[in-house]
């Protein structure tokens, strides 16, 4: 559909887990996922990003894989993706798969073997450290993993710990040994050949650790959670890290129009340069990396304004940003909101007017909530451990609301995670009805954004407002000028606008509407005297002029 379609289209993540159940097993599968491509079609959707589909003992549900090259049993079978990337692709879809590469699960065959013995082919496929006496029941540094207790754990039968940053289930690759590149490489080939577009690399500045294992420094952290109380300068952003995905980016690059986007692993809030600094020069790494600053960023106008402007002076001037309200990983966008849907569509205005490739986590087209879950249904490791600090990922990801039955359309037998209880106004099928729902917006707003070069591949600049609740820039392309206006506020707000470089007052009667959050379309801004505009609480004005 886009001759650079990682950088025009709209990506979509699926929890695979939670879209849609075929077989009655309360889980989603690939066959329930191949079932609603046609409703991603509608929506506008070029591109889907799969949670991990790999076989897995699923403790961390899929984070855990024991074999890169096959699909797990509660989703299908490979035959199962074969025809999902076939079908996804005569819709013009693209299909991006999850891609863990920093650990595997301890029941993955190059585990096995390597923690058999210390002299066994697979001995150096991971990474193993002797005790040492006397020092912190002989642990071998001070690091910590990110679900809970100490990053080392011994086995009795090789004689050492092994290092896992999350799980004890979960140990790290050694990424320093040439063979563990080059096996993983060949299974990411696999998938390649197969026709997969792309893959998201899970917690990818993680791969490499310092190679003298030095004790990472202390510090006040945000959370009681021990991995919260240390700067992670040791264990993860190793400089070494950079050459990996350069030699990685370098083996997609031999295959025509694929693409890799990163996960990068940072201290809260965010640091958009870390981020940033993984897409290299903009050519030879990653092609996107996600900033997840946004995701806590308080609702006002100027702090969304300076985490876009602090993201985009961030991304390398070949290089190209992305964009995210939610994910499997943190509180869904309008649960954030406080449940306000004027709130869901000027932030999803915000999304789709930036320049660079917006990513949907699904069911944030209908403002689906986090759910509310008693410890008893816990299912995330995170959640087990941490309660009541942390209330760990399930409840981001609930079954998709499709309808209002039962079990919301998604299954026929109680799914593997409670619904949330207002399923049954809040879905796909009684918003299709509404023309002024989230999801029609949505909708809208997408097939603009499709047919728009402008808000796809235009140049992005701020520019100023006079009242500090409202967020303007303008996209341009070809000499025709798009501005976006976004109140941030509760109250109307009255505004002018000023331009760089002069400063001097923008004269908005030359722009018409082309698309508004209150469904207003044709006609000119609502123009007070002065050259001011007049916006509505939380509205939002997408405009054009040709001049």
């Amino acid at each position: 559909m886009f001759e650079t379609w990682w950088k025009e289209c709209v990506v979509y993540q699926i929890y695979p887990r939670s879209f849609q159940d075929s077989n009655g097993d309360g889980i989603g599968d690939i066959p329930g996922i191949i079932s609603r491509l046609d409703y991603l079609r509608w929506l506008g959707i070029g591109a889907i990003w799969l949670s991990p589909i790999y076989p897995s003992p699923m403790k961390d549900f899929g984070y855990d894989v024991s074999d890169y090259r096959d699909v797990d049993p509660v989703f299908g079978s490979l035959e199962d993706m074969d025809r999902l990337i076939a079908e996804a692709h005569e819709r013009d879809i693209r299909v991006i798969l999850d891609m863990v590469l920093n650990h595997t699960s301890d029941q993955h065959a190059w585990f096995l073997e390597s923690s058999s013995s210390q002299d066994n082919p697979k001995s150096d496929f991971y990474i193993w450290k002797d005790r040492i006496p006397g020092n912190r029941k002989g642990l071998p540094n001070n690091w910590y993993a990110c679900f809970g207790g100490r990053a080392w754990t011994f086995s009795p039968q090789r004689g050492q710990y092994y290092l896992h940053s999350f799980l004890a289930e979960q140990p790290d690759l050694n990424w320093r040994n040439d063979a563990v590149v080059e096996a993983l490489f060949a299974d990411i080939r696999f998938w390649l050949d197969k026709g997969i577009d792309g893959f998201r690399l899970d917690v990818i500045n993680a791969i490499v650790k310092d190679e003298t294992f030095r004790d990472n420094p202390r510090m006040i952290g945000p959370t009681p959670r021990p991995y919260d109380m240390q700067r992670h300068i040791f264990d993860r952003n190793r400089p070494e890290a950079h050459a990996k995905l350069r030699r990685f980016r370098k083996m997609v690059d031999e295959y025509e129009d694929r693409m890799l986007v990163g996960e990068i692993m940072v201290e809260a809030p965010g640091e958009p340069e870390k981020a940033a600094s993984y897409l290299g020069d903009g050519t030879n790494e990653l092609h996107l990396a996600f900033d997840f600053t946004l995701l806590s960023t308080k609702w006002n106008a100027r702090a969304w304004r300076n985490v876009a402007d602090r993201w985009y002076k961030a991304v390398p001037e070949s290089g190209w940003p992305c964009w995210v309200l939610s994910n499997h990983d943190m509180p869904r966008a309008i649960s954030r909101f406080g449940g306000d849907v004027g709130k869901a569509k000027l932030a999803a205005m915000f999304l789709l007017t930036q320049r660079g490739t917006p990513f949907i986590y699904y069911g944030e087209e209908i403002g689906m909530p986090d759910i509310k879950l008693p410890r008893s249904k816990f299912q995330d490791p995170l959640g087990k451990k941490y309660w009541p600090f942390h209330p760990g990922r399930d409840p981001e990801r609930s079954p998709m609301q499709w309808d209002g039955t039962e079990y919301a359309g998604f299954s026929d037998t109680s799914p593997w995670l409670p619904l949330d209880t207002a399923h049954e106004s809040l879905n796909v099928s009684s918003q299709m009805d509404n023309p002024a729902s989230l999801l029609n917006f949505y909708h809208a707003l997408l097939a603009l954004r499709n047919h728009d070069s402008i808000l796809r591949l235009g140049t992005h600049r701020f520019v100023s407002s006079s009242c500090d609740e409202v967020l303007t820039y303008v996209r341009e392309f070809d000499g025709v000028r798009e501005l976006i206006l976004l109140n941030f506020g509760r109250k109307a707000a009255v505004c002018a606008l000023s331009d760089a470089p002069t400063g001097s007052t923008m004269d908005l009667s030359a722009f018409r509407i082309l698309f508004s959050t209150d469904g207003k379309t044709g006609g000119s801004m609502n123009l007070l005297d002065n050259g001011r505009c007049l916006l509505g609480a939380h509205q939002g004005l997408i405009c054009r002029s040709d001049t």
